[in-house]
């Protein structure tokens, strides 16, 4: 599960609400917790479709890779990642829906189809479709909640910095979300994941966002980076977009009868060659 805990995470309030919170020029800094936690909130992009180039590089324990590609979001429905190897052939394809996760290794026709409770950092850390969702997404999460909104807010506490926002929600005594946003704008600017082992030792992944620019009317990161340590190597990823779009052109993606199923770290291999 290598590569895709590094592609995945390796990888709204109402509209009245959002235009009294938020805006061009608005000072969250001083507002109570309840208004900055909307505005954070209020910050999640309006668009329902997102489609960029991409540029991904990744490393896991020495290994590293980089290769351009592109990615395909519909809210709700799908997350895909197309690979591009030597600049012209598509060497894997990435698909992830609210009931799957599913990899396909053109090159070797080989593919892996997999449920999130049978991975075990996504297991341990209650992560699931909504929350990958959240963090391509650039927005809140909270376990069990497809959209953090309303009365949702509530399950974070808010401690304030001197330019950002720590908010923290203890879902248990062995799991911890954290986001960092920035103290003026409330523009979210990292998630962080804590799992403690019952032995203490666990895992953490950082996903954080910067480069933001204008799209759709609103400003989203151009940049995202993942870091996951406590797993058997540290993993890292860090993802580029350009050209990018609020419109997707997207087909479901099928298995072709010819494609052998194999194990995750079998397609590793392959994808670290590139």
């Amino acid at each position: 599960m290598v590569l895709l805990a590094l592609v995945i995470g390796l990888l709204a309030v109402s509209c009245g609400s959002k235009k009294s919170v938020t805006g061009s020029g608005v000072n969250l800094s001083e507002v109570s917790d309840a208004a900055y936690l909307r505005g954070v909130v209020a910050n999640a992009p309006d668009f329902e479709e997102f489609s960029a180039k991409m540029r991904l590089t990744a490393s896991y324990g020495g290994e590293n890779i980089s290769v351009g590609g592109s990615i395909k979001m519909k809210k709700d429905e799908v997350i895909q990642l197309s690979l591009i190897a030597i600049g012209i052939v598509e060497a894997a394809r990435i698909e992830i829906t609210p009931k799957r996760l599913l990899l396909l290794d053109r090159i070797g026709r080989r593919y892996m189809e997999v449920d999130y409770d049978e991975l075990k950092f996504f297991d341990d850390s209650r992560i699931d479709f909504y929350t990958l969702q959240a963090l391509f997404w650039n927005e809140l999460f909270l376990p069990g909640v497809k959209h953090v909104e309303g009365n949702d807010i509530f399950r974070l506490d808010v401690n304030r910095g001197e330019a950002q926002v720590t908010l923290t929600s203890q879902v248990s005594k062995r799991l911890c979300y954290s986001f960092l946003a920035a103290l003026k704008s409330g523009r979210l600017e990292e998630s962080q994941v804590h799992v403690t082992a019952k032995k203490g030792a666990g895992y953490q992944m950082n996903w954080s966002y910067t480069d933001f620019l204008p799209l759709g009317g609103q400003q989203f990161p151009s940049k995202m980076n993942l870091s996951l340590d406590g797993t058997e190597k540290p993993m890292k990823a860090a993802f580029a977009f350009s050209r990018w779009n609020t419109q997707v052109e997207y087909e479901p993606l099928s298995v072709p009868a010819r494609y052998k199923r194999v194990e995750a770290a079998d397609i590793l291999k392959v994808l670290l060659a590139l």
